[in-house]
């Protein structure tokens, strides 16, 4: 069953409290490393523009009162805005605290849910749940209702932390219920917690009030408009297509040699200009992920001269090359010290296990991959190391950072803090580098000018500035190649590759397996010069 699905079986009684101005009924819990918690019912103190809450703790569903401390909750109106302050004190490390929300417009309601980077066809509705950071929630800013006809939610933190959106209509209560968590970094969790900002506009304007929400996200992380990026470099912005290189499957099957590699580079040659083609290189490293985190030139694929001469090759022509590393994934028995950097839940009890694919597809999970924390120091350490190695020994362009869009609320070293890290030290060593992540999220853009677009999302965003202002995407390493959609070196196995549209803020993909030349090279040439003549800047 997924988290989504899960619920309490009992009315947890919140009190409900008022909004000043607003039908709005709103209620707080709090929720502990032991347990969770209601408020007592308490008097709120009423003035024209503010409402504030002062009161102690009972257990969900009211049956006793908990002396464990306090919670403090004052509701402002300012220019038509609802704005909640809350603090939470309890004698119990806090883990999350939730603002409930009830009264919302019906009419909205029924229109649904979207947010910036919501397909442009799509909204939620029913029973959902957003998280940002993530694929599904982008920042977070959410609106419910028609574009001409809605009310908008967001939060104002200026740090990255986890904000849960979940929307229910239990069985308990005759309406839904809009549910918003701020949830703490467990690496800096304690007795007291004071969440960000919360803000709820009704019959909001809903791109004035979006512009104000990215412009508040640019200064609190540092995001620089794609034009003035000083981290983008001019063959970057002139970047129309990626050619996705596939070498070395898990199982040890090539799809493409060094010298293949270079072969292809020259076919696609001379259907675009190199000077715009980025070429991608994942499986570079010998056995895709089983190899991770050692990262040298394959054997297999010819080793440390046959990558040099597919780098002179790709240069000499015009192109760029962007080999792979895996920005959390390794191999237990490639990297001995793993147990000192991998991912902890979020009270340190045990390691979590985040991800298995089934490599050799024997149908069950392969037992030693696990995820590390850039936080730690030596492993980032390690990584930083690693790539500029490659780009010291070889003069690689760029490198692309696998999964690091994933957030991950570790204990012992903050995630994001861990790749800002690894990006200011490999800019440090590499003024030039440029760097890409797997997956794109507000803050996320600041550190990262490219990624690749989450698998199977749809690139058709309701609002693409809240991307395309700061940042460029690509498709995905699984999107299927040329013919029968083999997704190469990835654990997808075939995905039929989608049609080539243009779409603010992304640049066309195409990959190249082992019978892409042979027997698929007019599609490939088609797609190349497709590229050169469409695709957006």
């Amino acid at each position: 069953m997924s988290l989504i699905d899960t619920d309490l079986g009992f009315d947890p009684r919140d009190p409900a409290f008022p909004a000043p101005g607003q039908p709005l009924r709103w209620s707080v819990q709090v929720f502990t490393t032991v347990n969770g918690y209601g408020l007592r019912p308490a008097e709120p103190i009423v003035e024209a523009d503010r409402v504030r809450v002062r009161t102690g703790y009972a257990a969900l569903g009211q049956q006793r009162t908990v002396d464990a401390g306090e919670v403090d909750v004052e509701v402002l109106t300012r220019d038509g805005v609802l704005i909640w302050s809350i603090t939470a004190h309890h004698a119990e490390p806090i883990k999350a605290v939730k603002l409930l929300l009830r009264g919302l417009p019906e009419r909205q309601l029924a229109a649904g849910w979207w947010a910036p980077n919501t397909g442009r066809s799509h909204s939620h509705h029913e029973r959902f749940q957003l998280e940002h950071p993530s694929r599904d929630w982008a920042t977070p800013w959410v609106a419910v209702g028609e574009e001409s006809d809605c009310s908008v939610l967001s939060v104002r933190d200026p740090l990255v932390r986890r904000h849960v959106l979940h929307v229910n209509r239990p069985a308990h209560s005759p309406e839904p219920v809009v549910e918003l968590l701020h949830v703490p970094a467990a690496s800096a969790r304690g007795t007291r917690c004071r969440v960000p900002e919360i803000r709820f506009r009704p019959n909001a304007d809903a791109d004035r009030d979006l512009d104000e929400h990215l412009r508040f996200v640019a200064d609190a992380h540092g995001l620089r408009p794609w034009e003035s990026r000083p981290d983008v470099p001019d063959w970057l912005r002139e970047t129309a297509l990626v050619v996705t290189l596939h070498g070395q499957h898990w199982t040890g099957h090539v799809f493409n040699t060094f010298s293949q590699m270079s072969e292809a580079l020259r076919f696609v040659a001379q259907h675009i200009d190199p000077h715009r083609v980025l070429a991608y290189l994942p499986g570079w490293e010998g056995r895709y992920y089983y190899a991770y985190p050692r990262y040298r030139p394959g054997a297999d694929l010819g080793g440390d001269e046959e990558f040099a001469e597919l780098v002179r090759t790709a240069h000499e022509l015009g192109f760029r090359l962007m080999p792979m590393f895996g920005g959390h994934g390794a191999n237990v028995t490639q990297y001995p010290d793993w147990e000192r950097a991998v991912m902890r839940n979020d009270t340190d009890r045990y390691v979590e296990l985040l991800n298995r694919p089934d490599w050799d597809s024997d149908r069950v999970g392969e037992g030693d991959q696990v995820f590390l924390n850039p936080g730690e120091p030596g492993f980032r350490a390690h990584l930083v190391e690693s790539i500029s190695a490659l780009v010291d020994e070889f003069g690689v362009d760029a490198g692309f950072l696998d999964t690091l869009g994933y957030y991950f609320n570790d204990p012992r070293h903050d995630v994001f803090d861990g790749y800002r890290r690894l990006v200011e030290e490999l800019h440090a060593r590499h003024p030039g580098l440029v760097l890409a992540a797997e997956g794109w999220w507000d803050a996320l853009s600041g550190l990262f000018p490219l990624s690749q677009q989450w698998f199977g999302t749809d690139r058709d965003l309701r609002k693409p500035r809240v991307l395309s202002r700061y940042a460029r995407t690509t498709g995905h390493l699984a999107e299927g190649t040329p013919g029968l959609g083999s997704t190469g070196v990835h654990e997808k196995g075939y995905v039929p590759r989608p049609p080539d549209v243009v779409r603010e803020g992304h640049i066309p993909v195409v990959g190249v397996v082992d019978d892409t030349l042979a027997e698929h090279a007019d599609e490939l040439a088609a797609i190349c010069r497709w590229a050169a003549a469409n695709a957006s800047r």
